[in-house]
């Protein structure tokens, strides 16, 4: 009886943690009610195909644990957001972290307890009972680990997050099926023990050194993209002040001589010096055009980095036409919109500086699409941009510096749920942000 009620709790409590650290490390897609009743939907099943492999030896080597991979594949894919790539891959990470640590702890239970392999897995001992409590705290340990020093975002497009996520996965997974069919072909010899436990404590070190210099990487990488968040932050209040200041004063000069000018064209006209008049109008319309265009929404954080970045390019010359039918309000309390208008104008405005492009106008767009903000933006370019530089990577010398414009874009539009697509035609060059309004803070 009570080694029934054993093995139940055991599947009960590894249903609970694996299920739920895939929710608590991916996320959910849906509502916090709907995530809820997913999450239970598949502990149920999870625990229905543990307690069934419990008492039926499956025919298959580690079919129990397939079929359980299986599950959570579809659990990831469907309820979970997140790459699609890190959706396929950790349920295998996972179920090779819980594989590799209970037969190590197997291995050294029949060492220290003189009990053989066979009978620590199918008949009921004290031995047996510590080591399956030890193995499952084992797991759950390192998964908490591994949810608490994760970054934010991973992505394949990192080699290391490939070595981590992939190369060494498969090499441990291939030593782990080695290991397995020595141990059947040697007859669980207890010297060949000792040494495929060594194999094991060494592959759960190595992942743990794994996973641990890839969490302050990635942690490391968040910290200084914040950081130069901050600083672009400071640095736009900055010119935004002094552009500001500059057109205060040419509209003190302008309202100073108004006056005169037009008791000047009323004078003109009453002695029919028409031409004359004419003239003095085209050189005030010439004046107010100098005071430049100020954008006005509703959303001072985007009249701020539209205006400073207006004024940087006109000063090479490079026109920006916009259409504002979003004015991203809901952002209002965030300085993200900043540095993502900031950095996708900063980048336009670099190329055509440097490249002498016919027609070098700069087209920004904001609108809506359902419960998305839209941001478009197009430029002209001599050549194409992703054939030369697909990963857009900077030309600058201060690497370190410059040349995280796309990093950052990228690192914003996935915090709030979106994506951004980068494409060329017919010499235009298209990035399209897409940010998904229902992950803001208040719609949560």
């Amino acid at each position: 009886m009570f080694n029934y009620v054993f093995e139940i709790t055991v599947n009960l409590l590894q249903s609970i943690y694996f299920v739920g650290f895939f929710l608590l490390f991916l996320g959910g897609k849906f509502s916090t009610r709907k995530n809820i009743i997913l999450l239970s939907i598949f502990i149920a099943l999870n625990f229905a195909v543990l307690t069934y492999f419990t008492y039926n030896q499956p025919n298959i080597v580690m079919l129990d644990m397939f079929i359980g991979i299986i599950l959570y594949e579809i659990y990831c894919i469907t309820c979970l957001k997140g790459e699609l790539a890190i959706k396929l891959i950790l349920p295998f990470i996972v179920s090779l972290i819980n594989t590799i640590i209970s037969y190590g702890f197997v291995y050294s239970s029949s060492i220290i307890s003189g009990v053989t392999f066979e009978e620590l897995i199918t008949k009921s001992s004290l031995f047996r009972y510590l080591f399956v409590c030890l193995a499952n705290l084992a797991t759950m340990v390192v998964l908490f680990i591994m949810w608490r020093t994760k970054a934010k975002t991973y992505s394949l497009k990192k080699v290391s997050n490939v070595i981590a996520f992939v190369v060494i996965p498969l090499l441990a997974m291939m030593i782990l099926y080695i290991t397995m069919y020595i141990m059947i072909l040697t007859n669980f010899q207890s010297n060949i023990i000792i040494f495929l436990s060594i194999i094991c404590i060494s592959m759960i070190v190595i992942a743990g050194i794994v996973w641990f210099m890839i969490a302050r990487i990635n942690k490391d990488n968040e910290i200084k993209t914040k950081l130069l968040l901050s600083e672009q932050k400071a640095n736009l209040y900055k010119q935004n002040i002094i552009s500001s200041n500059s057109q205060i004063e040419t509209i003190k000069l302008l309202k100073h001589d108004m006056k005169n000018n037009i008791l000047c064209i009323d004078a003109l006209i009453e002695e029919e010096n028409y031409d004359e008049a004419h003239n003095i109008c085209h050189s005030l319309t010439n004046k107010y055009t100098s005071i430049g265009t100020i954008v006005n929404t509703e959303n001072y954080l985007l009249n701020a980095v539209l205006n400073v970045e207006i004024e940087k390019a006109k000063s090479y010359e490079i026109p920006i036409k916009l259409s504002i039918t979003n004015d991203l309000k809901m952002f209002k309390n965030s300085s993200d919109i900043i540095s993502l208008i900031g950095n996708i104008l900063d980048n336009a405005i670099s190329y055509l500086s440097k490249n002498k492009v016919k027609n070098n106008e700069i087209n920004l767009s904001t609108g809506y699409e359902g419960s998305y903000s839209i941001i478009k933006c197009r430029n002209n370019i001599l050549d194409s941009v992703l054939f030369n530089n697909p990963s857009l990577k900077t030309d600058k010398e201060d690497k370190d510096n410059h040349g995280k414009g796309i990093t950052i874009i990228n690192s914003i539009a996935h915090k709030y749920n979106g994506d951004v697509i980068i494409k060329e035609r017919n010499k235009e060059f298209i990035i399209t942000v897409i940010l998904d309004n229902r992950s803001l803070p208040e719609n949560l």
